[in-house]
């Protein structure tokens, strides 16, 4: 069972205005860094489970349609904190990425380009050869100060060192 049908299933609700609802029926929830509703929830298991009020929202309205293949949770006005019923839709990632307008979105690519980080030859290839011994991207990302997504890339992508 997915987090949106366990916390459907709980009775987690969201209005059609877009207003997150716990089992008290208060208004709960809190941004998240990436400029998104959500709120924790435990499973059967108690096991938390991050639930996204917009994907909550999509369930409501979609029902499984939600979780085909391809298909993400669309914020019709650009804004990530409406979830209203009338503004949340689903769709694939070039519909969600085509609701940008065109002017904006060739902003953020050309922003997007700039913000590429090189990381010297040396450094990279000293990391790959840590990484044989350690095998762990959050360690090595505790030591270098870095994500350890960054780390990930940095080990097993081919061109992400700038020529010395």
């Amino acid at each position: 069972m997915n987090r949106e049908q366990i916390a459907y299933e709980k009775g987690y609700r969201v209005t059609k205005n877009g207003c997150l609802i716990g089992l008290r029926r208060t208004r709960i929830g809190s941004i998240n860094n990436q400029g998104y509703e959500r709120t924790t929830i435990l499973n059967n298991n108690n096991k938390k489970l991050y639930i996204q009020t917009h994907r909550l929202q999509a369930y409501q309205k979609y029902g499984d349609k939600l979780f085909q293949d391809g298909i993400v949770v669309r914020h019709l006005n650009g804004n990530g904190l409406d979830n209203s019923w009338n503004n949340i839709a689903i769709g694939t990632q070039r519909d969600n990425i085509m609701d940008i307008p065109k002017e904006k979105r060739k902003r953020d690519t050309s922003k997007g380009n700039k913000a590429s980080i090189k990381y010297p030859k040396e450094f990279v290839l000293k990391l790959r050869e840590e990484y044989k011994v350690i095998k762990n991207y959050n360690e090595l990302g505790r030591k270098y100060h870095m994500y350890p997504t960054v780390i990930w890339q940095l080990i097993n992508k081919r061109k992400v060192f700038k020529d010395a």
